[in-house]
């Protein structure tokens, strides 16, 4: 999708269609949403136990980057950040924001 912000004056709008229904989006009209999802992980310090002290450090980076070396860039990256854009028309917009886990609460 493009973005909205770098759309200049007398350009073609892009052609959109809504994430989740498909129908044909008509950018400028007001008949659709543009939603952002920031997913980061737990950004608060880590917190250690004794046992954690008690661990050898050399050893637990290895592990570490055992784990990471089977890992694409992408997939490290997501593991601690990711951003989601789309666009949505009214109905799933406001079907979503009431409910954007899909869970029915």
């Amino acid at each position: 999708m493009a973005d909205p912000a770098s759309e200049s004056a007398g350009d073609d709008p892009p052609q959109l269609e809504c994430r989740r229904c498909g129908r044909a989006l008509q950018p400028g009209r007001g008949d659709l949403h543009v939603v952002s999802i920031l997913a980061l992980a737990d950004p608060y310090p880590p917190v250690f136990t004794e046992d954690d002290l008690a661990l050898d450090v050399g050893s637990e980076i290895r592990n570490l980057i055992a784990h990471l070396s089977g890992l694409d860039a992408r997939e490290a990256q997501d593991q601690v950040y990711r951003r989601q854009v789309f666009p949505l028309c009214g109905a799933c917009y406001h079907d979503w924001i009431d409910d954007p886990t899909g869970s029915g609460f």
